[in-house]
């Protein structure tokens, strides 16, 4: 794998010499579908890449079992990233529900770094049908207390806002790309299924490379060598995404996003959020070898 891996300071470094494809959670097909553990060697098995730790309904994580899975990462070559809760809400009514969103995103970034992964995407907010100029101003007052407070607890991991498939939800591409200039330890988590599903546009080669050619000039090459994508089919209406699809049933195209991204020479993680998983990642991953 293209991968140079190295201890630092105890944490697991990852450098990328391209794009590494892996699935949303623990494969499919592993045997014991609740262990990651088990779904990092499944993923080894499998000929892909890397995995995503998904914390959506909570962080119930043992630190042994963290322990153990850092050590399963490093040892097969298996970079992790991770998803927090789906009920964070930064733009919540009661603060209390502020106060607990910030705690989950802290506890799934704490828990994460102890696992070794080193980039964490969440869904920051919903508008509430507040300004979304006002909600922003509320996200980035959040982000910079979690990345103040995860400093203090010597933790480093990227915080990756993800670009959200509703548009009742905080996370257009001009909002994580503002968050990214303003809060240094951001960066978008790109989902180009959502972006679709979002705003029925972007589904070309040309409208892919535009995007790519707007982070770079407005974030930087750092940000196309050093991504965090989720690609899935996908279905949806008027008000954004409806549900994940697998790629074959969906008019997403894929394959000409995979084109984009290789002409680009981008690097970092593609996670499959494919209802099939492994079989979508493989699938991209195996097109993506042949261009």
């Amino acid at each position: 794998m293209d991968i140079v891996s190295n201890f630092s300071e105890g944490l697991l470094h990852m450098n990328f010499n391209r794009l590494l494809f892996g699935t949303a959670g623990v494969p499919n097909s592993t045997p014991r579908k609740n262990n990651p553990i088990e779904g990092v060697k499944q993923i080894r098995a499998l000929d892909l890449d890397c995995m995503q730790l998904e914390f959506a309904h909570g962080v119930r994580m043992k630190e042994e079992v963290s322990s153990g899975l850092r050590k399963a990462s490093f040892e097969l070559g298996v970079p992790l990233t991770s998803h927090g809760p789906y009920y964070i809400n930064l733009n919540a009514r009661e603060q209390d529900k502020i106060d607990s969103s910030v705690e989950r995103i802290i506890q799934t970034a704490k828990i994460s770094d102890l696992c070794g992964a080193e980039s964490m995407t969440f869904h920051a907010a919903f508008y509430m049908k507040d300004s979304p100029y006002d909600v922003f101003d509320l996200v980035e007052k959040s982000l910079n207390v979690i990345e103040e407070r995860l400093g203090r607890l010597d933790i480093e991991i990227e915080l990756r806002p993800e670009l959200t498939g509703k548009t009742s939800q905080f996370g257009s591409l001009q909002e994580l790309i503002s968050l990214t200039k303003s809060v240094n330890s951001c960066s978008p988590c790109m989902d180009f299924s959502h972006l679709f599903a979002r705003t029925g546009e972007y589904n070309t080669y040309g409208e892919f490379t535009h995007v790519l050619e707007r982070l770079q000039e407005e974030l930087g090459r750092a940000a196309l060598d050093n991504m965090h994508i989720h690609i899935s089919g996908i279905s949806s209406n008027s008000k954004g995404d409806l549900k994940h699809l697998n790629l074959e049933r969906s008019n997403f195209n894929w394959q000409e996003l995979i084109r984009a991204l290789k002409d680009f020479d981008c690097k970092g993680y593609i996670i499959c959020n494919s209802p099939n998983l492994e079989v979508d990642a493989k699938m991209m991953k195996d097109y993506y070898l042949t261009l």
